[in-house]
């Protein structure tokens, strides 16, 4: 945020032309939001699916447990209620319900670590493009995280929460 020199990208993984694609997909299937908001769960859960078998592979689940767990229609709403992970699923679904959503490289970055923050944390910073998106899903979800697009904002914000503690 501070830094005016934006770091080397890393390898190019797909993932942007693949939400492209899948948005683009999304655009032309009429405008039913609910049918399309299963279609996007559907998506992060095959996104997630290397990171859901390691985790109940840990956590010593049979193979028929994780196929019973998956083909319940509460899994994805039990990942929705994870801090970090429900904010990126809300976003997630934002993204790729606003018709013509365009995808840049660094979107899946900017998701991740503003759904961690907004997890997390009581005051986020981010740029106008990402903002709407997560202040949309913070409510949805309600959650009380506040989000700004400047320091300066946050700042003054975090002053008047610290007094109001100092108060009580």
């Amino acid at each position: 945020m501070l830094d005016s020199v934006g770091g080397e990208r890393g390898p190019e993984t797909g993932w942007t032309q693949a939400n492209q694609r899948f948005s683009d997909w999304l655009d032309g299937q009429g405008s039913d939001s609910q049918k399309k908001r299963k279609s996007i769960d559907v998506w992060l859960l095959q996104d997630l699916q290397r990171e859901v078998a390691e985790e109940s592979y840990t956590a010593g689940w049979t193979a028929g447990q994780l196929k019973d767990w998956a083909s319940d229609s509460q899994s994805v709403q039990e990942l929705g209620s994870l801090p970090s992970l429900g904010l990126f699923r809300e976003m997630l679904h934002e993204r790729h319900l606003n018709q013509g959503t365009t995808w840049k490289p660094n979107d899946v970055i900017d998701m991740v670590y503003l759904s961690c923050a907004a997890g997390y944390a009581d005051f986020v910073v981010c740029e106008r493009q990402m903002r709407e998106p997560l202040a949309r899903g913070i409510k949805r979800l309600g959650r009380r995280t506040q989000v700004f697009r400047s320091l300066p904002q946050a700042v003054a914000a975090i002053s008047v929460a610290l007094e109001v503690v100092s108060d009580s």
